[in-house]
């Protein structure tokens, strides 16, 4: 039942933009419009009937536009990140409780879940009615393999079509069946008689006459078009007023183009609409005829008898119907869901309230920003200031797609943070947005916000890393699905040896990175001291978790990590400086050229210092010009020192 409701969000989410919000943008528009040319009797039959046209035709067009406006759009953020960017919701995350009777209920509530229920039951009637267009079709094609056609040149009773329809030579048969004149085919056309016409060559000839402005303006290709629009949005009112109106004033057009030949009779011309009016219509809705609606028999008669419909008049519409559904669909397709010109504040910030409130959560998501792992309990305070101006897109992933892709890790959803080209993590949130509620100037307490990276006496824990190593559990979660690996927890020890403002700096999920910050929470040091005075001091404690290996009897273990493990050596690759004072590298270990997490990286006989983010990367601003040694240290490591030159 699940898969089953995750499928149903997909497709409302699928067809929300380029379905449900172009067809209530063209309604909008079309609803308008069509009752103006309900109220204006005045505009002449042609100008109704094309009007009718456009107004259809922009419905599929207008759909068409926005999906490749869209597709546009992302192939220009491509190449000109900085002027694209934008937000694409797909699914926004619901949290819910762990169990799956809450989250079935919840996902009732969804939305996108019912959009996409009544897609899927509207493309059910959609088949439905396209089946009926295909059996429609057979039976055309069965009935003209009864009947015997010849060109309309060589029926001996019609002396029209050679001298005024040069270019024009449908095949013509004459039915017993047929109870009005009507067309069908597009390459090879066919125009079927009833045979009793056959006894009045006048009625004959007026009703072919008919039949072939039909065919000279390609009625039934597009009447077969028009059909298989209704199909799909049979649902539409406003499409079958469209539709079944567009027929009558086509009708009508065609009765004037035959009347402007002042050799035909109106008074004969009407009497044989009068006639066909009362006979039953029962030939396909696929064939274009002369049958008439008896309710609209008066209309076609007082407009045919006021009206002519030259072919300059005809030409004329037709371009403006171009004109109109050329508007009309650059209308809908640059209406978007979203912004193209960038992210909105009012966006970016449910954007940023989504994220914290989901992060606040038990059942935290996965953050990615630009392809790395931002583990469930980095700071969501930070994630929710991130500036707008740095960011290129954000996907809010949830469900089977998440888990998809993510696999276990995205089981409570996954938010996807693209930064633009030339933007790192590190320079985001090193620029947040002003925390709420945060003061300025004096009416804070600065030093309780500065904090050292090395002193000269660091911070120790009380019971040792023992008491550490006893409180910790491997997570069942992280068992059943197979995780392993080292946890990096960043804190900061405070005066009292206290822990502050834990945070996973690298993670591996599955419940550990919970458990590793569960344990640091409950950890008391002894202060770090500078000048014999307590200062809070930032500190990294890695800690592994690791899976038994094949040999029999081994369990899984949890290692926290000792400054005497192991020794070993560390440098910086990659390091920059730029003139402005700004130096960035990245911490590695000699030994597996790995980067190291949670390293300390310090200018020697200054409090200015940084820690390595999950890549080993580090950087520090404003550094004033000269020598300067840089010190790096790192838990299980010997110190190491590295001489750079600001300029």
């Amino acid at each position: 039942m699940i898969e089953l409701i995750d499928l149903l969000q997909a497709t409302g989410d699928a067809t929300l933009a380029y379905l449900w919000f172009p067809i209530i943008v063209w309604t909008l528009i079309a609803l308008p419009v069509t009752l103006f040319l309900l109220r204006t009797e005045r505009i002449p039959p042609v100008y109704q009937y094309h009007s009718r046209m456009a107004l259809l035709a922009a419905l599929p067009l207008g759909m068409a536009g926005s999906y490749l406006v869209e597709v546009a759009g992302e192939a220009l953020s491509s190449s000109q990140t900085a002027a694209a960017k934008f937000i694409v919701v797909q699914n926004p995350i619901t949290v819910t409780a762990a169990t799956s009777e809450n989250t079935f209920w919840n996902s009732l509530s969804d939305p996108l879940l019912w959009i996409g229920l009544t897609t899927v039951v509207l493309a059910a009637g959609a088949v439905y009615y396209l089946g009926r267009i295909l059996f429609n079709s057979i039976q055309l094609k069965k009935l003209g393999s009864e009947l015997a056609f010849e060109t309309l040149h060589q029926v001996e009773a019609v002396d029209i079509g050679k001298n005024e329809f040069p270019n024009l030579n449908p095949l013509v048969a004459f039915s017993q069946q047929a109870n009005i004149p009507f067309t069908y085919g597009w390459k090879n056309t066919k125009i079927v008689i009833p045979a009793e016409l056959k006894e009045s060559p006048d009625k004959m000839a007026m009703a072919i006459r008919h039949e072939l402005m039909h065919i000279r303006h390609k009625d039934f290709l597009l009447n077969g078009i028009l059909l298989v629009l209704k199909a799909f949005f049979w649902f539409h009112p406003l499409v079958h007023h469209l539709y079944n109106s567009s027929q009558e004033f086509r009708e009508i057009t065609c009765d004037g183009e035959v009347l402007s030949d002042e050799r035909i009779s109106k008074k004969r011309y009407a009497a044989l609409l009068h006639e066909l009016a009362k006979r039953e219509y029962q030939n396909s809705t696929l064939a274009k005829s002369m049958a008439v609606n008896p309710s609209s028999l008066k209309k076609r008669i007082r407009i045919m008898t006021t009206q002519n419909i030259s072919p300059s008049t005809f030409r004329s519409s037709f371009l403006l119907t171009l004109v109109t559904a050329g508007l009309l669909v650059v209308t809908i397709s640059c209406s978007d869901l979203n912004d193209a010109d960038g992210i909105t504040n009012t966006e970016f910030q449910q954007a940023q309230e989504q994220m914290e409130a989901q992060a606040k959560s038990d059942q935290q998501p996965l953050y990615i920003i630009n392809g790395e792992r931002i583990t469930e309990t980095d700071p969501p305070d930070a994630l929710s200031r991130i500036k707008g101006e740095y960011i290129k897109s954000i996907d809010v992933l949830k469900g089977e797609k998440a888990t998809n892709e993510y696999g276990e890790a995205g089981q409570n959803g996954v938010i996807e943070i693209q930064l633009l080209d030339d933007i790192s993590k590190e320079t985001v949130f090193s620029d947040l947005k002003e925390a709420p509620g945060a003061t300025s100037g004096n009416q804070q307490d600065e030093s309780n916000k500065e904090f050292f990276v090395a002193v000269e006496q660091m911070p120790e824990l009380i019971g040792g890393l023992e008491s550490v190593q006893r409180n910790i559990n491997y997570p069942e979660r992280a068992k059943r699905a197979g995780i392993e690996g080292r946890v990096i927890v960043q804190f900061i020890v405070n005066k009292q040896g206290e822990v502050e403002k834990p945070q996973i700096i690298r993670g591996i999920g599955g419940g550990a990175d919970k458990e590793a910050l569960r344990v640091v929470r409950q950890a008391r040091f002894k202060p770090g001291k500078q000048r014999g005075q307590p200062v809070p001091v930032q500190y990294s404690l890695p800690i592994i978790f690791k899976l038994p290996s094949a040999a029999p009897g081994e369990e899984s273990a949890v290692n926290v990590e000792s400054p005497t493990m192991e020794e070993a050596d560390m440098n910086i690759k990659k390091l920059r400086i730029t003139d402005n004072g700004t130096l960035s590298g990245t911490v590695i270990a000699t030994r597996g050229d790995a980067p190291l997490a949670g390293a300390n990286v310090v200018i020697e006989g200054t409090s200015k210092g940084s820690s390595t983010n999950r890549n080993g990367e580090f950087l520090l601003r404003n550094l004033e010009k000269g020598t300067h040694n840089l010190v790096i240290s790192y838990v299980g490591y010997e110190p190491a020192m590295t001489e750079v030159n600001i300029e």
